[in-house]
Order: C-alpha cells, then structure tokens, then sequence
C-alpha cells in the first residue's frame, strides 16, 4: 500500500521553545536537523536530537516534556499511512544528508503545485531511505561499514588517507578496492564525498555564515573552504545555499 502525503513544512524555533500538545488525524514524521528536544507520545518519553527521526501515528497524544532554549530546527510531514508502518518508531539516521535533500525537495514540489501522485511518489521514496537507515536493514561487521561509518563521523575535520589506512590498518588501494566495489569511489574520492555531504548539510540546514562553517569544518581559511567546495560541486556555497529555497516553514 502506498501512503498518501497530506502536507509538509519546516519548523524553527525563536528563543525558549516546548513542542505544543497535539494529537493528529494523519501520521506524523520529525525529522531533526538542529538542537534537542524531549517529546511525550503515548506515556514514552523521547529525547531527540539532530539526526533524529521519529514516526508518530495518527490518533497518538504527544506534547514536548521541558522547555528547549536553544534553537530547534525540524521536518515535518504529515501522511495518511494507509497500512504503511515503520519498522522502528524513532531512530538515528546514519546519513542525514539524503533525508535532508528528499525533504527540501518534497518542500519545493508541494510549493510548486505538483500532483497528488507526484507528492505521495516523493514521500515512499523519503520513508524508503528512512528505512533503509533503520537498524533492523544496518549491516553489521563489514570492514567497508566500519570504515564508511568511521570517515562520516570525522567529516568536519580534515582527515587523510593516511589516517584511515592508519585507523583500519590496511592499504589505501585495499581499501579503495572494497569502496569501489560498494560505492563506485576510492578512498580519497570517498572521503571528499562524505566531506561535501557534511558541508552541504551545514549549508542547507543551519544559518552558519560560511566562516563559521568553514571554521566548523576543519578549515583554517574561509577561502580554502570556497576552493575545496567550488571545485567539488561547481559552484560557491552561496550558489548552493539557493537550492530548493521555497517551502512552508513555520516557527509556531
């Protein structure tokens, strides 16, 4: 069965922040981008955090358990799941750049007008990525996990591939063979995709200036920042900050 998405937006908070009491008609997805929070569903309290993703289902009472008073930043989608469930009620994404892209672009098409069909085709392809970020689909024991896992947790900070061959003790054209044979990059390819992801998701999803992400990044220089991601994507993060801009946003 296919869900069926209702509507969409981004919430932000503005100073001290609780999360209002609400028990919807349609299911809910939160998808975290920034700061913390605590949420009661049903007597179970949740404690979210940036990289968090949590399904609420319709006819579920929730309200925010303590006041949050740094900034707040979150997805949220709203769907009739017509018999879809999730086969975990909260978990932590391994990859939130993915997640961010698919809701920015569910953003600029619900703004755009687009079908009903265009919209729900859109949210099974958000929710599949979900699932295949949830523990019950994570492959475990896998050197080329380890080291993919490793490299995206060290992506705001300049590492080599002497550190990773240093870490994991094998040879950068091992593991360059493994990622390819996963991935379709090298090593050093590999780390500068992980590298642009994480700047890409700083860019998108906070309001940092890009000295601040620069510094945020591991760069000693705004202007190597500007190089290294020019030269990757093809454009300045200013160009790129534009990307899917329109979409519902709310701070209420």
């Amino acid at each position: 069965m296919m869900a069926h998405f209702v509507n969409h937006g981004k919430f932000t908070s503005r100073g001290e922040w609780i999360h209002p009491e609400r028990c919807n008609r349609t299911t809910e997805l939160i998808i975290v981008t920034e700061g913390s929070f605590g949420l009661d569903v049903e007597g179970t309290i949740f404690e979210l955090n940036a990289g968090d993703a949590i399904f609420i289902a319709a006819g579920e009472h929730h309200i925010g358990v303590g006041a949050a008073d740094e900034r707040v930043s979150f997805y949220w989608i709203h769907y009739d799941a017509n018999g879809y469930a999730p086969s975990e009620k909260k978990l932590t994404l391994r990859d939130v750049y993915p997640v961010s892209i698919l809701c920015r672009q569910t953003a600029h098409y619900a703004a755009e007008g687009f079908s009903g069909e265009v919209m729900d085709s859109l949210l099974c392809v958000l929710l599949a990525e979900i699932e295949s970020q949830s523990g019950a689909n994570e492959s475990e024991g896998s050197l080329t996990e380890r080291v993919s896992e490793w490299i995206r947790i060290n992506s705001d900070r300049q590492i080599s591939s002497g550190d990773v061959t240093e870490r994991f003790g094998y040879s950068e054209d091992y593991l360059s063979r493994i990622l390819k044979r996963q991935y379709g990059m090298s090593l050093r390819q590999f780390i500068n995709d992980r590298r642009m992801r994480y700047l890409k998701y700083l860019l998108l999803e906070t309001e940092l200036t890009l000295t601040e992400i620069a510094l945020r990044s591991g760069f000693t220089d705004c202007k190597l920042f500007l190089k290294f991601f020019s030269y990757h994507e093809g454009k300045t993060p200013s160009e790129f900050r534009k990307v899917y801009k329109s979409g519902h946003t709310n701070n209420r």
